[in-house]
């Protein structure tokens, strides 16, 4: 039955569902802008924790006044298993934290079509990169 502006129950459905995409493609188009807005930040220092090319960790080293040892913070730039999307785009991030105080281990794995399944070589790179990450921070 129509309500009071002539609408039906199904008319209303699918103007929240056009709601619904216009909202979505918003939040997808600022995703994009924020991961891909920002200019790199080069690393204080890179160490390869593997033979692969892809198997480095950046360091940022903690600045402004540190007292004492400063905390390690590592990230993993989620890259979604795409190539284009790799420790760079995490870099002014690492940058934001190193300016306050912490210091910065940024992970680069194996991800993409070039592995059989994506898991296996990013689950094992996330795991050997801990090494140099602890051992190494600037």
């Amino acid at each position: 039955m129509p309500d009071a502006s002539g609408h039906g129950p199904a008319d209303g459905h699918a103007r929240d569902e056009t709601r619904g995409a216009a909202r979505d493609a918003a939040r997808d188009a600022a995703e994009y802008d924020s991961l891909f807005g920002h200019p790199p930040v080069e690393p204080d220092a890179t160490a390869a924790y593997g033979e692969h090319p892809d198997q480095l960790v950046d360091f940022y080293a903690p600045r402004g006044e540190v007292r004492g040892s400063a905390p390690l913070v590592v990230l993993l730039h989620g890259g979604a298993y795409r190539a284009r999307v790799d420790r760079r785009h995490f870099s002014p991030l690492a940058d934001f934290l190193a300016r306050r105080g912490f210091a910065v281990a940024s992970v680069e794995y194996r991800r993409g079509a070039a592995l059989p399944r994506q898991d296996d070589g990013a689950r094992a790179d996330t795991a050997n990169a801990a090494a140099p990450a602890q051992g190494e921070a600037p």
